[in-house]
């Protein structure tokens, strides 16, 4: 069953006087996109779910993902998990617009989802994960960006912090993906949750805690395996320097996602939650990926019957699941609930922009 709710008003962005304020129409809830997808591969409970166009269609990208047997005609349960790892992958080939998406999995010879990304020998796997940042494909090959995630002693579910962010390449959406390592060092200077190509470069949205807020960074196509190519976006123009990059937006946390709307002539950013509204989804758009970015439309989401939404997280947009991509838009997010290891999975809203 979906949820619809209504947005009579909008708010005004700054911008073009002959663009139409950006407006919501409404928006649609459904349930997760847990399906026989993710049964067949052993995935009990994942976050994340960005996709990315690639080759045939667009490969998915998920966070913790939690593995086992799910029991046939039940939902997912903690009971039956085996193990978890930090990334896992999948493909949806173009054209399948259906919900919740048929997505096939990176799986290995158990048939269970399995990480596309390896450490190397001196990384101890007791302590280091990865994680899943924004990715793009540059036609032959397909590349996509992970932050370095180191255990530590304090309590769940915050006992991590990061240690640097690198980057991956594949020829094939789902095979085993190497991770680079240029002049023998595999940290980058950008950990990107967003890469938008335009023309001969790839722009690299990173939310920074130092500073505080969204950067973007950009880099030519051809130099994306050069870490001291890489520019960062100082409010006048780029330097190779990232000390001198400024902030593009501050109201930005945890991750962003960008798509270019031809239908209004502009980019779309969807933001996760702030720490004083942890129960939305924000819209918001801008003719240029500097910015400025316009004030955001709050959707609220509602709670899961029976449950409490502590936060709403990881909000990705998807065209490849719009049959009227000049209207509707697909938006996954990601919920954290106040119950402990309480597991979830991505759900899925439709957002109806007025014309």
């Amino acid at each position: 069953m979906k949820l619809c709710w209504i947005f009579p008003c909008a708010a005004l962005l700054g911008g073009c006087a002959t663009t139409p304020a950006l407006q919501i129409q409404h928006a649609e809830f459904g349930p997760s996109i847990w399906s026989d997808s993710q049964r067949q591969a052993g995935v009990l409970f994942q976050d994340g779910a960005q996709s990315t166009p690639v080759t045939g269609g667009a490969l998915w990208t998920f966070g913790d993902t939690f593995l086992g047997k799910p029991v046939d005609g039940q939902p997912p349960a903690n009971s039956q998990i085996k193990g978890a790892t930090g990334t896992t992958i999948a493909f949806l080939p173009a054209g399948q617009t259906n919900l919740p998406p048929h997505l096939k999995y990176f799986t290995g010879a158990d048939g269970m989802a399995t990480n596309p990304l390896s450490l190397f020998p001196e990384e101890p796997a007791a302590t280091n994960r990865m994680w899943p940042l924004g990715a793009i494909s540059t036609g032959s090959r397909i590349y996509f960006y992970y932050s370095m995630i180191e255990k530590t002693d304090g309590p769940a579910p915050w006992n991590f912090h990061g240690i640097g962010g690198g980057l991956a390449v594949g020829d094939e959406p789902l095979h085993s993906f190497t991770r680079l390592r240029p002049g023998g060092h595999w940290k980058f200077p950008v950990e990107p949750i967003q890469v938008v190509r335009e023309s001969s470069r790839l722009y690299l949205f990173e939310i920074s805690s130092k500073p505080k807020g969204l950067i973007l960074a950009r880099v030519k196509v051809d130099d994306i395996e050069k870490p001291s190519a890489y520019e960062f976006y100082t409010g006048r123009d780029w330097s190779t320097n990232r000390s001198q990059v400024t902030v593009i937006l501050r109201e930005a946390y945890g991750q962003v996602s960008v798509v270019w709307s031809a239908a209004r002539h502009r980019y779309l950013m969807a933001t996760s939650s702030d720490v004083s509204r942890p129960q939305q989804i924000q819209l918001r758009e801008s003719a240029r990926l500097e910015g400025p970015w316009g004030e955001p439309i709050r959707i609220d989401v509602p709670d899961v019957p029976g449950k409490k939404t502590k936060l709403i997280y990881g909000a990705f947009l998807h065209p490849e699941l719009s049959d009227d991509p000049a209207g509707h838009y697909i938006v996954t997010y990601c919920r954290m609930l106040a119950g402990e290891w309480d597991l979830t999975n991505p759900e899925w809203a439709e957002v109806t922009l007025v014309p």
